[in-house]
C-alpha cells in the first residue's frame, strides 16, 4: 500500500505543474524594471505602513504629509500583481449572478460613461478633436477605464487621465498605442494640483481613485474648480456604511489594515462626512447609492472575490493567493523573479483579507456612487 506522503507527492507535481502553467504567462510582468530596489521598498512600505498594530495607521501626520508619495510607492509595488490578478481596470464591479469578473468590469465602466450627461446620439458629437467634450479620469491608473469610456463613446469625447504614478503613464499610453485607442492624453501628477485652467472638462469620473486623499473636501474643490458649470462627474468612493462601530476594535483594527495595505484614508470616512464633503465643496447631487448592495441589484458582494471561484477570480481564491505566492518565492530563489516579490504577494494577501472581513462585517462598501453636478451659474 502507497504511504500517505507518496500519495501527497504525487498529488503536488501536477498541481504544481498546473500552477506554473498559470502563472507563466504573466512572468514578464513581474519584472519591476520601474522599480530600482523592490526588497528595499516594500520593507519600507510595510515598517512604516503595515506590519503590526504598532504600525503608523494612515492618520499619522508623516503619512499625510508625503501622501504623493506613499500612493505612488504604493501603486509601483503593487502594479504588477493588479495587472496579473485583476487585469487593466484597478476597482471592483457590482456583479450579477453568472456574470464573470471581467464582463462586470465593463458593464460597471458603461454605466458610469452614460451617466456623465453627455449627450447621445453618439454619431451627433464632434469628430473634431478640439470641439469633443473634454472628460477628466481621475486617477487614470493604466488606462482600464480610459480605454472602456473611449470606446463607449465611439472616440468622440477627448479624456485626459491624471495620475501621480508615472510607470502608470507609460503602461497607459502602451495599451492605448496597441489597441488604437484615441483621442486621450495624460497629466502626471497631483488630483489636488491640476494643472489646467478653471472649467475644462465637460464631464468627471473617478474609479475609487479619490480614496487615496488625505482631504476630500480638498480634493473635491479642485475636481469642481475643473468642472465647466452644468457638468457631471460620478464618484465611486470608499465609505463606512451604518454597521460601523467606531467603539468596536475589531472593525477599528480591519479598517485600519484595509488603509495600510491599501495605501489609503478610509478612517472616519462614513457615508455622510463624505456627502457633506461634497456638498461643501459645491456640488449638487444628483443621485447616490452603494452599488454592492442587494437592493441596486448586485447579487454578489464585492469581498466575494476573495473569497472562492464564485468571486470570479482564480488568483482571488485562497488557493490561487497561495500558489502565487508559492510561484514569487520559487521565482526569488531561482533569481527569475527580483528580490521582494514574494513580500509584495504577502501584503496583497492581507489586503484581500482585510477586505474579506470587512465584507462579511458589513462595514465597508468601495462602491457608494455618486452622481454629481454642478450647478450653473
Amino acid at each position: 500500500m502507497l504511504c500517505l506522503s507518496t500519495l501527497l507527492y504525487a498529488a503536488l507535481i501536477p498541481a504544481g505543474i498546473y500552477a506554473f502553467s498559470v502563472v507563466y504567462p504573466y512572468l514578464p510582468v513581474f519584472s519591476y524594471s520601474h522599480v530600482s530596489d523592490l526588497d528595499n521598498t516594500i520593507k519600507k512600505f510595510e515598517g512604516e505602513f503595515v506590519d503590526e498594530k504598532s504600525a503608523k495607521d494612515a492618520a499619522s501626520d508623516k503619512r499625510r504629509e508625503q501622501y504623493t508619495k506613499t500612493t505612488s510607492t504604493f501603486y509601483n509595488l503593487i502594479t504588477d500583481f493588479y495587472e496579473y490578478g485583476w487585469g487593466h481596470s484597478f476597482h471592483f464591479a457590482p456583479r450579477y449572478e453568472g456574470e464573470d469578473f471581467h464582463a462586470s468590469i465593463r458593464r460597471y465602466e458603461h454605466y458610469v460613461a452614460s451617466q456623465l450627461g453627455i449627450k447621445t446620439p453618439w454619431n451627433a458629437l464632434p469628430t473634431d478633436e478640439e470641439k469633443m467634450p473634454r472628460v477628466l479620469d481621475v486617477g487614470c491608473g493604466i488606462g482600464g477605464p480610459m480605454r472602456t469610456v473611449a470606446k463607449f463613446f465611439k472616440y468622440r469625447v477627448r479624456i485626459t487621465g491624471v495620475n501621480i504614478t508615472a510607470e502608470h503613464i507609460v503602461r497607459a499610453k502602451r495599451y492605448n498605442a496597441r489597441e488604437g485607442v484615441k483621442n486621450c492624453d495624460f497629466i502626471q501628477g497631483d488630483f489636488n494640483k491640476i494643472p489646467v485652467d478653471d472649467a475644462t472638462f465637460d464631464a468627471i469620473y473617478d474609479f475609487e481613485a479619490t480614496l487615496h486623499s488625505t482631504d476630500t473636501l480638498t480634493t473635491f474643490k479642485e475636481l469642481y474648480r475643473v468642472l465647466k458649470p452644468g457638468g457631471r462627474i460620478v464618484s465611486a468612493q470608499y465609505t463606512l456604511l451604518d454597521a460601523y462601530d467606531e467603539k468596536n476594535e475589531e472593525h477599528v483594527d480591519i479598517i485600519r489594515r484595509v488603509d495600510n495595505t491599501n495605501g489609503c484614508y478610509c478612517a472616519g470616512r462614513k457615508t455622510a462626512v463624505t456627502t457633506k464633503a461634497l456638498k461643501d465643496a459645491g456640488f449638487k447631487i444628483l443621485s447616490y447609492e452603494d452599488v454592492f448592495s442587494k437592493e441596486a441589484g448586485s447579487d454578489i458582494k464585492f469581498s466575494e472575490v476573495f473569497e472562492g471561484m464564485r468571486g470570479g477570480r482564480f488568483t482571488g481564491t485562497k488557493f490561487g493567493l497561495m500558489v502565487t505566492y508559492a510561484f514569487c518565492y520559487i521565482g526569488e530563489t531561482l533569481r527569475i523573479l527580483p528580490r521582494g516579490t514574494a513580500e509584495v504577494q504577502s501584503m496583497l494577501m492581507g489586503a484581500a483579507e482585510s477586505f474579506k472581513q470587512a465584507g462579511r462585517e458589513k462595514i465597508l462598501t468601495p462602491g457608494m456612487l455618486y452622481v454629481l453636478e454642478k450647478p450653473k451659474a
